[in-house]
């Protein structure tokens, strides 16, 4: 899926799944509801929603990277 239409898609009120061009998967699973993203086998609630996630999809798309590229790497456990 492209980044225009997940773009329409993430300011539309209708359920969705899609993944970005730089490998988010995102998905929304109720009418009105939160848009999540897929993390270490989990769905996140996006901290932005509507027009600021968009903003942030684009200039994660401008920069080169994902929009989990901000987070800080999970450590292993020590032994």
């Amino acid at each position: 899926m492209n980044n225009e239409k997940l773009k329409s898609l993430i300011t539309s009120p209708l359920p969705f799944f899609g993944v970005t061009e730089q490998g988010d998967v995102l998905a929304r699973y109720v009418p009105y509801g939160p848009v999540f993203r897929w993390s270490w086998n989990q769905m996140i609630p996006m901290p932005v929603q509507g027009s600021d996630l968009i903003w942030l999809l684009q200039s994660a798309h401008e920069e080169g990277h994902s929009i989990t590229d901000t987070e800080k790497p999970r450590r292993a456990k020590a032994k």
